[in-house]
């Protein structure tokens, strides 16, 4: 439990500065404008990825377009504090990859800590999916 309350400050910070970056904006522009660091154009392609990578998340896992991106935010964050760089594109986009077919039943939560933590053991990205799916497959759930 001690290890989850500064997650959830984290969590809540992070939530609370993103939507005092952009308030009024759709999940996906934040996405987007977090991605890059700053001001993007509405219609920049990289919000129409993270919409069509939102919609496809929320049809694998159970939790809501909210809750996914809070969650890849949280962990793009605690890989920056480990001295890790990625984008929030590229860990929705490897999360969305673990799965050939929507089950609707996972947890995105589950797999995204599971990310953070093969990444902080020193795999790449790369690496960090193809670990997590082959623990799917050796699961039968793949």
């Amino acid at each position: 439990m001690k290890k989850f309350i500064p997650f959830f400050f984290v969590f809540i910070s992070l939530f609370l500065s993103s939507n005092v970056i952009v308030a009024g904006e759709s999940l996906e522009y934040k996405l987007a404008v977090l991605n890059a660091g700053g001001f993007v154009p509405r219609n920049h392609i990289t919000v129409a990825r993270f919409r069509s990578l939102l919609n496809q998340l929320s049809d694998t896992y159970i939790e809501d377009n909210e809750r996914i991106a809070d969650m890849t935010i949280t962990a793009r964050d605690l890989l920056r504090k480990a001295g890790i760089e990625e984008s929030l594109l590229n860990i929705m986009g490897g999360l969305n990859r673990l799965f050939s077919e929507p089950l609707g039943n996972q947890k995105y939560a589950e797999y995204a800590a599971s990310y953070v933590v093969l990444r902080e053991k020193g795999y790449s990205h790369l690496e960090a999916i193809r670990g997590l799916k082959a623990i799917l497959e050796g699961m039968g759930i793949y």
